[in-house]
């Protein structure tokens, strides 16, 4: 049976399903990122149960067969069924973009890493991953819109990463405290430095919980190359940002408005792509390379 099940992971109907159970999490990533976020009117964020799913524009209910990942998208051609208004092209990147990272979830534990482990095993270590990308996402595309990472995620995630994390057989338990204690410490001391410097807010705290996650899950080696990684995405996307930003109050200024004095970029974006990276790549390298030395 075992025999049996490992070669199913292995092959193309795990992969497959892997990725559709990564497009119904990616559709409920959606409701999570458009609901979590305080407003004036819910200072609390919404519910991601009531009410059911509806159209933004007509209040419409989506019927179940409209709300199925991805293909209702193109079956609808992005438009509300009774209304026909657009819906955000982002939905459908959303739930693709978590389909893919949940079929290289799987590669990579089953197949890359793990081949000789038993399909309890390898399962167990694609439901972390798979919960830890998932997160990973939804604090990405909330911090993107609001500048904000919820606490409602970090709080809880950080110990249950440790305690998923801590129950594989390499980790010691120690390693995920240490690496959440360094991935909030770092932020918050340099968070602390900068406005002590300046008088200004630069980083949240919020990064140093979502690096907080990162260590808990992945140690604090992790932590570590996150940062570096993310810093580097940052200084290049957040310089294109930042010349847009400023062409943008440029032409407000000679339209007659008000420019934009400060421009704030969200961190939270390219610490998730930094820690994808790492928890994808650095373990595809270290695997190769172990090959090659060998």
């Amino acid at each position: 049976m075992d025999a049996v099940l490992e070669q199913w992971l292995r092959g193309a109907g795990g992969h497959l399903c892997a990725a559709l159970l990564g497009a119904l999490f990616g559709s409920f990533a959606n409701v999570c990122i458009l609901r979590w976020p305080p407003t004036d009117e819910h200072p609390d964020g919404r519910s991601v149960v009531r009410p059911g799913s509806h159209c933004p524009a007509c209040g419409a209910a989506i019927r179940w067969y409209d709300n199925i990942p991805i293909l209702s998208y193109f079956l609808l051609r992005g438009r509300c069924r009774a209304c026909k208004a657009e819906f955000s092209a982002r939905y459908l990147l959303v739930e693709g973009a978590t389909a893919l990272l949940f079929a290289a979830v799987l590669r990579l534990q089953v197949v890359v890493l793990h081949p000789l482990d038993p399909p309890t095993w390898q399962l167990y270590r694609f439901a972390v991953m798979a919960a830890f990308v998932w997160v990973l996402v939804v604090i990405a595309f909330i911090d993107l819109d609001h500048k904000l990472i919820l606490n409602r995620i970090t709080y809880p995630a950080i110990p249950i990463f440790y305690a998923l994390a801590t129950a594989l057989p390499e980790r010691s338990w120690k390693d995920g405290l240490i690496g959440a204690a360094v991935g909030y410490g770092v932020i918050r001391l340099v968070a602390d430095g900068y406005h002590l410097i300046t008088r200004r807010r630069g980083l949240g705290y919020g990064d140093g919980k979502l690096l907080a996650i990162v260590g808990a899950c992945l140690g604090w080696q992790a932590v570590l190359v996150t940062l570096f990684l993310g810093s580097i995405i940052g200084s290049v996307l957040g310089g294109l940002w930042l010349v847009v930003a400023r062409a943008r109050g440029k032409k407000q200024e000679e339209d007659g408005d008000v420019p934009l004095r400060h421009v704030e970029i969200p961190f939270g974006p390219f610490l998730a792509t930094a820690a994808l990276a790492c928890a994808f790549v650095e373990p595809w390298l270290r695997v190769q390379f172990s090959i090659l030395y060998s």
